[in-house]
């Protein structure tokens, strides 16, 4: 050994070891959920504050002091986000109703939040709650199946009434109490009561109107007392009862009536229509009905009035609250995503989170939240609507590049660039570089499956079921491009590449499964068994893929330690030496994820798996053996926001795991782990190394950044390459020219990504 080998060989032993911060167990941290607000199913006014009932969840807006306004979701103590119903008791308290049955209240000054679980859990098979009335100290809560009575005073329930009469069970859409009788508005007609009936359980007690007594349509939305008369509004107009029956009001007629609101002196009137919306006035029961506002823009559920003021706010399905200034209509809606359908998610260099939204017409575009953005900036959305550019709504993937780059993928329209807050280009069939259509029907009909990138700085582009057989497109960076052709009909939908450069692609999506199995490739044919294939190979169950699976492929991901992850439909296969995946001693099947649904998995930054199910997060050790953790909607008191999880994504820095679902987006702070700086002893097997062999040396025990040295025992270098993976590296026995080195003693050293930190192993490699 030359003095020199001497000196690195001593500087390198005991060389220490230590993994800081290492996530032993997991960190149950403070949740937040991110959900759309636009969709507004009703709205309380009290004094300048607006509560608003959305989709997503609630948020108070004050018309004075719009910077103090507030949002709540179940991350904040609401049982469910999609509220159907919202009023105000006489104590100030606030009381939310959702469409799963759950009934919440507020109380503003302690900031509390209380759950009431009993209609949400009876045996009713549709219990929706979808109109209150406050009477008294009695909240009277308006259902899918009938009116129940809850004593507020007491915190429990009174009587249910559900039988009013009609031939099947009706909806309540709204209900009041004028001169001590209720009146119902439902689905199937007018019901109306006395108070003071002694069994207003049985159905003799009701009184029911439908349109053989008067109604103009039997589907009635709204009641009102107006003038000292009751009012009611349906899918075909507006009628006054005149103490028997109900008249038709021929100035609304075929007008789609939506509520009704009494001002001082006069009666506010909403309809939909085909174009939009409409608010109209009128003054007495059979007066004419003047429209006063219109907006073509979409439409509404519901208006809501400032009792101080005579400002009248609109709740719509498109943009939440609406007022009208002048001749211009002003929104007010939290700033969040475009939508609560989360896809596909990840998380870019600078911690910024991109989600995209769906396909198959259910797609909002795509929307980026910036964490460390200014309060009512965060989130930003990219639709059709204001970037023409992108042709549709309809994207469904987000996808990191070669270079920090950011593609965004459509479902028939190609996949977009996004630099920094802007789209940067558009790449298609006509594009340069360009890409094949998807179907030989329609030459402009683009689907892209993902975009990954490669050690070499290229990214992959996949061309889903390319009509010329172009599967893959790789792009240098200088713009350049090679297309490769798959031995299948390319139904490819992800890609992920590991640290050998192998292209790793599934085959379906949540919603659309395919039974191609898991393709593979790559362009140097390090893979066993694709010399003679052009770099490409596949497997089904026949070659080990789980038995009980349908050869769909969901979900990928590749760890820290270089090993790829896979996700089926019954179950996640961990594929431990990627050079040689069809071997059985390359495959180990975690048993705490056997017969789940793998639909998304993440990798921590301590190597353990987040994955994401139909029945929640499941989160296991970095070999699969042990379960960590799980995160239902109920072990979580609701903070996860739905248990079918789309996608996840992780924030290593700051510590953050996002879950992507259909209904919106949670987030759960995690301890940040800082990465190991410091070598343990190298690990090398097999040791001797006897070559030729297809089976690579495998060097373990490396940190993230690393780079290896092979090194004669004269000192002289033998060869220099990155490590493929965060903890592991492999040399296939050859020299910097790709001949195989003569027998003898080798040095193999490991260097941090900051070049100080070392350490060494010593190899024997015997040639055959």
């Amino acid at each position: 050994m030359s003095k020199i080998a001497a000196k690195i060989c001593l500087a390198l032993v005991g060389a220490s070891s230590m993994l800081v911060g290492q996530q032993g167990s997991l960190d149950f941290g403070r949740w937040k959920n991110f959900t759309d607000m636009k969709t507004v199913r009703g709205v309380a006014a009290v004094g300048d504050s607006l509560w608003v009932a959305t989709a997503g969840g609630l948020f108070l807006y004050y018309s004075t002091s719009p910077a103090h306004s507030a949002k709540f979701t179940n991350s904040e103590g609401l049982s469910s986000n999609d509220l159907t119903a919202v009023t105000i008791d006489r104590a100030g308290r606030v009381w939310v109703g959702a469409s799963d049955g759950s009934l919440n209240m507020y109380d503003p000054s302690s900031r509390q939040w209380k759950s009431i679980d009993a209609i949400k859990q009876s045996n009713r098979i549709q219990k929706g709650i979808r109109a209150f009335f406050v009477e008294g100290d009695s909240l009277l809560i308006g259902t899918d199946f009938g009116i129940s009575v809850y004593v507020i005073s007491r915190s429990e329930f009174g009587d249910t009434y559900a039988n009013f009469g009609f031939p099947t069970q009706a909806r309540i859409n709204n209900l009041i109490v004028h001169q001590n009788r209720i009146w119902a508005a439902t689905d199937l007609g007018v019901a109306s009561a006395s108070l003071g009936t002694p069994n207003l359980s049985s159905p003799t007690a009701w009184s029911k109107y439908q349109t053989s007594d008067g109604l103009p349509g039997q589907s009635v939305s709204s009641v009102a007392a107006f003038r000292d008369s009751v009012i009611v509004g349906t899918t075909n107009g507006t009628a006054v009862f005149d103490g028997n029956a109900f008249i038709a009001d021929g100035s609304a007629s075929g007008k789609a009536i939506v509520d009704l609101r009494v001002r001082s002196s006069d009666l506010l009137m909403l309809w939909n229509d085909a174009k939009g919306f409409t608010v109209a006035t009128k003054s007495s029961s059979f007066g004419s009905a003047t429209p006063i506002a219109s907006n073509l823009e979409g439409q509404a559920v519901v208006i809501a009035l400032e009792p101080a003021s005579s400002t009248f706010w609109i709740g719509t399905t498109f943009n939440g609250i609406a007022r009208l200034t002048g001749a211009t209509w002003e929104y007010e809606v939290p700033n969040g995503p475009q939508s609560n359908l989360f896809s596909s998610i990840v998380v870019d260099e600078n911690g910024v989170l991109w989600g995209a939204s769906g396909i198959s017409g259910r797609g909002h575009g795509f929307y980026r939240y910036d964490s460390g953005a200014e309060e009512g900036k965060q989130w930003k959305n990219f639709t059709l609507a204001e970037y023409p550019i992108m042709l549709t709504d309809d994207y469904y993937k987000v996808s990191l590049g070669a270079s920090g780059s950011l593609w965004v993928s459509s479902w028939g329209r190609g996949v977009l660039e996004v630099d920094g807050d802007s789209i940067r280009r558009r790449l298609d069939q006509n594009s340069v570089p360009a890409l094949a259509s998807s179907v030989a029907q329609d030459s402009s009909y683009v689907v892209v499956g993902g975009v990954a990138s490669d050690s070499k700085g290229n990214s992959w582009i996949v061309d889903r079921t390319a009509v010329n057989g172009h599967h893959l497109a790789e792009m240098g960076g200088g713009g350049a491009v090679q297309y490769r052709t798959s031995p299948s009909d390319g139904v490819f939908t992800n890609i992920v590449v590991d640290g050998n450069d192998t292209k790793w692609l599934a085959n379906s999506e949540p919603t659309i499964k395919y039974s191609t199995g898991l393709y593979y490739f790559n362009e140097d044919t390090v893979v066993t068994g694709t010399r003679f294939t052009g770099g490409w190979g596949w497997m089904t169950t026949s070659d080990g893929l789980p038995s009980n699976t349908s050869n769909a492929i969901l979900s990928l991901a590749v760890d820290l330690d270089g090993d790829v992850c896979v996700g089926t439909d019954i179950g996640m296969m961990i594929i431990v030496d990627p050079r040689n995946p069809k071997a059985a001693s390359s495959r180990t099947s975690p048993i705490p994820l056997r017969g789940q649904v793998i639909q998304a998995i993440a990798v921590d930054a301590v190597n353990n798996k987040w994955v994401g199910t139909k029945e929640g997060v499941i989160v296991v050790t970095p070999d699969g053996t042990q379960l960590l953790g799980q995160y239902t909607v109920l072990s979580t008191g609701g903070r996860l926001v739905d248990d079918d999880v789309r996608s996840i994504a992780i924030d290593q820095r700051r510590g953050i795991v996002y879950i992507g679902t259909e209904k919106g987006l949670s987030s759960l702070e995690i301890a940040p782990v800082q990465t190991a700086r410091n070598y343990s002893s190298l690990e090398l097997g097999p040791n001797p190394y006897l070559i030729p062999t297809e089976t690579p040396l495998t060097i373990r025990n490396l940190v993230q950044g690393s780079s290896i040295k092979i090194l004669a025992v004269d000192g002289s270098l033998v060869v220099e390459f990155a490590a493929q993976g965060g903890g592991r590296a492999f040399w296939d026995g050859k020299d910097a020219s790709g001949r195989l080195v003569p027998s003898g003693v080798y040095f193999v050293v490991a260097f941090a990504d900051n070049g100080n930190q070392i350490s060494t192993g010593k190899l024997a490699v015997v040639r055959r």
